[in-house]
């Protein structure tokens, strides 16, 4: 995902002899945009593509989030490969270069209807397999999302109701 930020740099203050740290943004399709994350967006398996799927997709804990964010300026979007594992096995890789819109193009797209604000995130990517399936999961499964200079995203799921 895309964390937007403000149209200037956000600079944290110098601390007790430690450098200085910066998050500085970049501008994407007319927004800035200070950091990525990787996501790892649920959803229950339903058979209708075409009706609403809020009670199959917006759930607690359907929305896994990666600690922290990595400066947009150090990822090229189009370059980045996110693969999908589950129980250590490969279910899924996505090129972001192969998709429909570039991160630009849906940052326009996007924007052109919706004000984004400093620290919203915009999803990137797919939920499709080649073949349209999607990778599936179970309680007790290990989810694990990992792309090149990101922290790897894995988080267990477990029974709705069940203490984590």
């Amino acid at each position: 995902g895309l964390v937007i930020g403000n149209s200037e740099s956000n600079r944290a203050p110098a601390q007790a002899g430690r450098p200085q740290a910066a998050m500085d943004t970049i501008v994407i399709g007319g927004v800035p945009v200070a950091g990525c994350v990787l996501l790892n967006d649920l959803s229950l398996p339903h058979t209708s593509y075409y009706r609403p799927a809020i009670r199959f997709r917006n759930r607690d804990g359907f929305l896994a989030c990666g600690a922290q964010p990595v400066p947009a300026a150090a990822v090229d979007l189009a370059a980045l490969h996110i693969e999908a594992w589950v129980n250590g096995a490969l279910v899924q890789t996505v090129d972001l270069a192969t998709l429909v819109r570039d991160a630009a193009t849906l940052l326009a797209d996007v924007n052109a209807f919706m004000t984004l604000q400093p620290g919203d995130v915009l999803l990137l990517g797919t939920d499709c397999l080649p073949d349209g399936s999607r990778p599936l999961a179970r309680a007790g499964d290990a989810v694990e999302l990992r792309a090149p200079g990101f922290a790897p995203l894995v988080n267990r799921l477990v029974e709705e109701g069940a203490t984590s």
